[in-house]
């Protein structure tokens, strides 16, 4: 357990690029010429890696990695192949049109349905509901893969992982190894840090066109921890961060090891090759101001095509979360500047933009702006412009100094709009851009939702801002005019001591249950909330408030729904002890529909958890705890979707499937634990 909690703590710093000599910008943060230079040889690429020398890893000496399994298929239970009428369904909520995005769910056109589950996938006939089976489950041999999401596309199932290849012990360090010089300042490291493994993204394609026998056709492996993936037709593209191999070997016996094969990350295409491959120094650039030496990859594979290379570019540089449009993919990468000056330690975002068509990626551009972004959804692309979001963390006079920005760059990167200074002392909880307009909330005693007006890039404005208690975590399109917001409901509790003792100074928030509000912007200067309903007290939560793909949308039923665990309080609410939270009652899909017109009409509350299964409660000397067991929580219902006229919940335990008109129980299928 130790070793592990080491290795996540390396891990986030190789995320973040912690390095404490790199420049800090100011807040106005000028726009970086950041243009990528091709390495021309080996001689280059050594020099670079060189000056820029990392604290990350212990000296130790590595051996042969081990061998890597592969994967296979075992059949569960009979069925038949796809229909050849395509079935209405519902698909993942995505951010963008045409963009898909992976997940732990998908629905194909002839009613099959993909789960993934305990590092399998289940293939299971869901339509028509007289036939709902199973089908088939794909395991995985190799032990060491974790699946992170699936797509499926025109009878091709691509399932999406890391994995990594486990080293040899390494030699130990002891206080008798000779140091020379420029190895003194790890010598802190040696004995309790170091890196036991070398991370990998792996893409193993299925063919099933015959659901009871999915065909596996392409396995690929290419280094770097996964960040994240899109497909947009039969491309996938996926990007990945890793490092030279280099850095592992440390000290003294570094300098032996500026070989290719330690320096360049390697790419493995299994069905083509069976042999891994260096990818070449014409494929690898830098950009001038690359703090850490790592390489971002960024790859694609044509799902349709088996017999089509893997495109594979590298740039020494670094990656945290990705947003794409049809023709565009953006890497955003936090670049933490830390100076002798508090009030310059500006934390910036640098981001970096390929152009993406027919599988090929072809870098375009790069440029940086102040602070920090929430997640992929504040991020947008319309037209030649480039739109991000960002909160500014000052901590100059002890106090967190927070205001949060908006940046629009054009094509080349280079801010031509900017809105800073929004809710000083505030942080933003969610984003959405949609055409000319840009919404942001932000949060610490009340929600205002702002409604910035992008119709003239150069002079992004503020026409209007709503204050209500809560916030929103997910911001969701309901029409042009409305939006609905997913996420706490609050309690402001104002301190006696709030003149005397600084840490309630000025008053604080306690978040109670699960809101969702539906605003109006029709007038963009004086935004709305036509209805909120709150669901529970606190505690209640639900995944949908970090996972976008957690909801189920049906515009044309005007019908959504969201997994809900509710939480709810013994005693009535006191405003005087915001603090307390609720015990664990239940756990369910809730489905409403709504309009303008009519607000929010709970339609039905769908669980799956069994009458004998109940949460554990543990009492003391004025004291008492409530919670869900792990295989309790196997029972919670985590995705809803549509096929025809029916709806379909799914735990990890069951599916169940339900009609749309009364919500009456169709059938139940049990999941093989």
């Amino acid at each position: 357990m130790y070793n592990k909690i080491l290795m996540i703590f390396a891990s986030i710093l190789l995320m973040i690029g912690f390095n404490p000599a790199t420049n800090a910008v100011d807040s106005k943060a000028a726009v970086a010429k950041i243009k990528p230079k091709q390495i021309t040889s080996r001689q280059e690429l050594q020099r670079l890696i060189k000056s820029h020398r990392t604290n990350r890893f212990n000296r130790f000496i590595l051996f042969d990695m081990m061998p890597m399994a592969g994967a296979g298929t075992e059949a569960v239970s009979a069925g038949i192949k796809s229909a050849t009428t395509p079935i209405s369904h519902s698909d993942t909520n995505i951010q963008v049109a045409g963009v898909d995005e992976s997940d732990t769910v998908k629905v194909d056109d002839a009613g099959y349905i993909y789960q993934i589950y305990n590092n399998q996938v289940r293939i299971i006939k869901g339509f028509p509901v007289a036939e709902l089976s199973a089908a088939a489950t794909i395991s995985f041999a190799d032990s060491n893969f974790y699946t992170n999401g699936i797509y499926v596309q025109n009878g091709k199932l691509a399932v999406i992982g890391s994995t990594w290849q486990t080293l040899e012990t390494p030699k130990p360090v002891t206080d008798d190894t000779p140091i020379v010089a420029d190895d003194a300042p790890n010598r802190f490291y040696y004995g309790w840090w170091f890196w036991n493994h070398y991370s990998q993204t792996r893409v193993i394609i299925y063919d099933i066109s015959d659901q009871l026998k999915p065909k596996q056709i392409r396995d690929v492996i290419v280094d770097g921890d996964y960040i994240d993936s899109r497909r947009i037709g039969d491309n996938l593209y996926f990007v990945s961060r890793t490092y030279p191999r280099y850095y592992m070997y440390g000290g003294a016996e570094s300098s032996a090891k500026l070989t290719l094969a330690n320096m360049l990350p390697t790419i493995t295409d299994i069905q083509q090759t069976k042999k891994s491959r260096l990818l070449a120094i014409s494929d690898v650039s830098y950009l001038p101001e690359f703090v850490e030496p790592d390489y971002v990859l960024a790859s694609s594979i044509n799902l349709a095509r088996a017999d089509q290379a893997v495109v594979t570019k590298a740039y020494l540089g670094a990656g945290e979360m990705i947003y794409a449009s049809p023709q565009s993919l953006y890497l955003s990468a936090s670049k933490y500047n830390f100076d002798t000056a508090p009030d310059k330690n500006i934390t910036s975002t640098q981001i970096f933009k390929f152009a993406i068509q027919d599988g090929q990626i072809e870098f375009k551009a790069a440029g940086e702006v102040p602070g920090t972004v929430l997640n992929q959804f504040s991020m947008d692309e319309l037209g030649d412009n480039f739109r991000i979001a960002t909160t500014t963390h000052n901590w100059a006079s002890g106090n967190d100094q927070s205001t949060n920005s908006l940046y629009v760059l054009n094509k080349n990167m280079k801010i031509v709009g900017t809105l800073e200074n929004l809710a000083k002392g505030e942080q933003i909880y969610s984003v959405r851009f949609l055409g000319n307009r840009g919404y942001i909330v932000t949060f610490r005693l009340v929600d205002p939702l702002f409604v910035i007006d992008l119709s003239t890039p150069e002079k992004p404005v503020v026409l209007g801002e709503l204050k209500i208690p809560g916030y929103s975590n997910y911001l969701h399109p309901y029409d042009e005019n409305h939006l609905i917001g997913f996420g706490k409901d609050a309690a402001v509790y104002n301190s006696e001591k709030a003149d005397s003792d600084q840490m309630w100074a000025g008053g604080s928030a306690f978040y109670q249950g699960l809101k969702v509000a539906l605003f109006d912007v029709t007038d963009m200067t004086k935004p709305k909330e036509l209805y909120s309903v709150t669901i529970g007290e606190r505690g209640t939560d639900s995944p949908l408030l970090w996972n976008h793909k957690a909801l189920y949308w049906d515009s044309e039923r005007h019908l959504f729904g969201f997994p809900v665990e509710l939480y709810e309080l013994p005693q009535p609410f006191d405003p005087k002890q915001p603090w307390i939270y609720g015990f664990p009652v239940s756990q369910a899909a809730y489905i409403y529909h709504v309009t303008p017109e009519t607000g929010f009409t709970l339609k039905a509350q769908l669980s799956q958890i069994p009458e004998d299964v109940t949460p554990i409660h543990i009492a003391g000397d004025g004291y008492e705890h409530a919670y869900w067991d792990w295989e309790a929580t196997n029972w919670f219902v985590n995705r809803i979707l549509r096929l025809d006229e029916n709806l379909y919940t799914l735990s990890n335990n069951q599916i169940n499937v339900y009609d749309l008109a009364a919500y009456q129980l169709q059938a139940e299928l049990p999941l093989t634990k």
